[in-house]
Order: C-alpha cells, then structure tokens, then sequence
C-alpha cells in the first residue's frame, strides 16, 4: 500500500496528514505501507509516483497564499501539468481526499463539482473552531454518522445554483453536513454553520465515493484529547466509571481509507 501526501507553494499541513496515515497504520497493525510526502513537483516530474500509489491526500493551508483565490493557482498547476494522469488516476480503483485548501483545489479539478465555488465565509473574516457534522456518501466515511471535527478557514462556504446541488443530492455528492448540538441540520444558522455554506455542506464526495473533499481538517482529531472539549470529557467518563477513548474523530476517516486498501 502507498499513499501520497502532497506538498509545495503554502500547503503546510502535510506532516499532520502524514502523521495521521502512520498513526492509523499502526493501530490497525498495517506493515506493508509506504507513507510519502512529495512536492508537486516531483510528481510533475516523476508522474509514475502517482500512479503507483494507492491514496492521494491534498492537505490544507494556504497554496500561493490564496491570492487569485484558495486552491485556484494549485489547481491550475495540476490541470497545466498532470491533467492526463490525474483524470486516468480517477478512472482507477484510488482513494483521493481533499482537506481544506486541499478541498479548495479539489473542487475546482473534479469534474462533478465544475460548477461549485468556494467563497469567503459568511461572517467575512477567517474563522476557527469544533464543529459537528454529519456524514454519508463516501468509502471515506463508511459506517460513521456524527463526528465532531476542527475547522479553520477563510473561504470555506459552498456556494452553487439549486439545480447544481440537486444533482449533487442526486448523485450522492454530499458528504458531509454541519449539525448543531442537537444532531439537527443547522439550517444555514451561525456558528454552527461556520461560513454559511449553501445546505450547511461541509464535504462533498465523487459519485464513485472515492474522493472526498472536505473543509473539516480530520488530521487534527487524531487522538482525543486534541479536541477543545477533552477535558470536559475527561471528567464524564471519571464520573461514569468508563475508560476514555485515545483516539478523536478524525481517525476513523483514515481507519476506513487503510481498511478500503487492506
């Protein structure tokens, strides 16, 4: 098994990404797995290195410093340069995931979601916090429901047309949503939905199920006590006499993409 972890021009999550396959490797007892952070351009170079890969993640950050808009100058670099192997590396039993300026760049090299923007949030300013989502439509997030996951971004708001997310829901695209506390759907309404984004989405995936791109970074809700409430937690399962879980939310996306492959 080997999974790809790219990085270059801002991208700066790739380590946490990286980490988050080996931790998982680790847990499920996985030995034969080769684990690599590539430039974009070694793989512009070397395409083979793509194509003998299994799972291609595109890690969040700040490609080109967002500056002609988050993930829009990565993607190019991608179309310009590797159009070909990565649409013939879509055709193939593969595993893609997109997590926040990684799902910036996925939207705009997916054909299925050609006519969906990703736009400043609602509120007009950068925002960071947990949030609850819920999940369906993805090998990526097969078996979960709710999760509960950080988000940091500036443009993370799913924008799109009626008759774009209609197909969406047609096709199985929606992957993730935001809930509130109470497992209800936020109904657009802040904080809960962190940038308003069209139907509180919060992740899309392909029709195969094989790619999904999310704003939610999973990599950082590896082990439980990275969440802002653990400690809170922490003193619930004291009170109830139960153990407390090692591992948070985030894990079990990566758990399924080493399972799919194992």
């Amino acid at each position: 098994m080997k999974v790809i972890v790219l990085y270059g021009y801002g991208l700066n999550c790739e380590k946490e990404t990286a980490f988050a396959f080996i931790e998982c490797s680790k847990l499920l007892g996985i030995d034969n797995i080769n684990i690599k952070i590539i430039h974009i351009n070694e793989i512009i170079d070397n395409p083979d290195e793509l194509m003998s890969s299994n799972i291609l993640a595109i890690p969040g950050g700040f490609s080109y410093g967002d500056d002609v808009g988050a993930g829009n100058a990565f993607a190019l670099r991608i179309k310009n340069n590797l159009l070909d192997e990565f649409q013939e590396f879509l055709s193939k039993d593969k595993l893609v995931i997109g997590i926040c300026n990684g799902c910036q760049i996925l939207v705009r090299l997916i054909p299925e979601f050609s006519n969906v923007a990703l736009i400043n949030n609602e509120i007009g300013n950068y925002y960071c916090r947990w949030i609850r989502v819920k999940a369906s439509n993805s090998f990526w997030l097969s078996g979960l429901d709710e999760l509960y996951l950080p988000i940091a971004h500036g443009e993370g708001r799913f924008f799109m047309d009626h008759k774009t997310l209609d197909k969406l829901i047609a096709n199985s695209g929606v992957a993730l949503r935001y809930i509130n506390d109470d497992g209800e759907y936020t109904n657009l309404k802040f904080p809960h939905n962190p940038n308003g984004s069209t139907y509180d989405l919060a992740g899309l995936s392909d029709k195969s199920g094989r790619v999904l791109a999310l704003m939610p970074h999973p990599e950082r809700a590896i082990f439980f006590n990275q969440q802002d409430n653990w400690t809170l937690e922490k003193e619930k399962c004291k009170r109830l006499e139960i153990n407390m879980r090692k591992y948070g939310d985030g894990m079990k996306i990566f758990e399924n993409a080493l399972q799919y492959f194992k």
